[in-house]
């Protein structure tokens, strides 16, 4: 279905010539996007600053919440300026982008390749959705866009299925290493220290299945068309696009990977504290010698 609301022809400088989002971000959705981010962010960042071992995980997390925060700050002003084709730009890249934030602190012990693949797929999205809005634009003032609308969406729907087979191939190594690991501590002595293994994996299991419900949504999106029911309704953005992100970061903020990696503590405290003991228990045994001696000579 064509785009069928308001028209701004011709459009000022800056600006677009009808609603590329296809609606007027609401008000609060912008508000509750920026303050809940903003206050998980507080969370990944606790752990980022006063755990070592796992600050990477925690600090791509933090700096997740904080480009999703900006993007939900760009759709506030997309709320007041309907029309401004530079906060509709930064409000998709920059939620979008975040993902790729996400997902990295996801797999960021898996292949490197995983993380390379994510970017493609996520630029991907953003240019067909870039496309949509440009393509749409160009047939409203009688111009030759870039790409047809057809070719937009295209785009835009190739990079989120290619994104779902990424997510899919990950959670099927995620399920094979739960099943392996599980044979592997079978046949561990109990009195072992090994890393929780298998609460960390379903954590990284139930992240991948927010994340692939996000990508549901967006598929729906572009099957459907850039300004469709589902790509136009601002209650589907929030259960399907904020809420599962949300979720994700919340879930690693409540239960950070230090707890799964070290469960009695990171290592270097414990050798510091086995030094210590060390030096302690030679004192005392020194000590001791030499009041045997003073007997001896006595």
């Amino acid at each position: 279905m064509p785009y069928t609301g308001p028209i701004n022809n011709p459009p000022a400088t800056g600006e677009a010539p009808f609603w590329e989002y296809g609606y007027i971000p609401s008000l609060p959705m912008g508000i509750i996007g920026c303050v809940a981010f903003l206050l998980v962010s507080g969370g990944q960042l606790w752990w980022f600053v006063k755990k070592r071992g796992t600050r990477s995980v925690h600090g791509l997390f933090f700096f997740a919440c904080v480009t999703e925060a900006l993007g939900y700050g760009a759709r506030l002003y997309t709320h007041g300026h309907p029309f401004s084709g530079m906060s509709f730009l930064l409000g998709i890249s920059l939620i979008q982008v975040a993902t790729i934030l996400i997902t990295a602190g996801l797999y960021k012990s898996m292949l490197t390749v995983f993380i390379i693949l994510d970017v493609v797929w996520v630029l991907m999205q953003i240019a067909g959705q870039y496309f949509w809005a440009s393509a749409q634009a160009a047939e409203i003032v009688d111009d030759t866009p870039m790409f047809a609308l057809g070719t937009s969406t295209l785009i835009f729907l190739a990079g989120n299925v290619l994104q779902a087979i990424t997510t899919i191939i990950i959670f099927v190594f995620c399920f094979v290493i739960l099943k392996r690991s599980a044979r592997v501590l079978a046949i561990t002595p109990p009195e072992t220290i090994v890393p929780h293994i298998k609460p960390l994996v379903a954590q990284i299991m139930i992240s991948l299945g927010l994340f692939f419900v996000r990508l549901i949504m967006r598929i729906a999106e572009g099957a459907q068309g850039a300004y469709e029911k589902a790509a136009t309704n601002e209650v589907y953005f929030g259960v399907f696009e904020f809420a599962p992100i949300f979720l994700i970061i919340v879930l690693w903020a409540a239960r950070p990977l230090r707890k799964f990696i070290f469960p009695l503590g990171h290592p270097r405290y414990h050798a510091k504290a086995s030094a210590q003991e060390a030096a302690i228990a030679s004192s005392v045994s020194g000590t001791g010698s030499q009041s045997a001696d003073h007997g001896v000579k006595a």
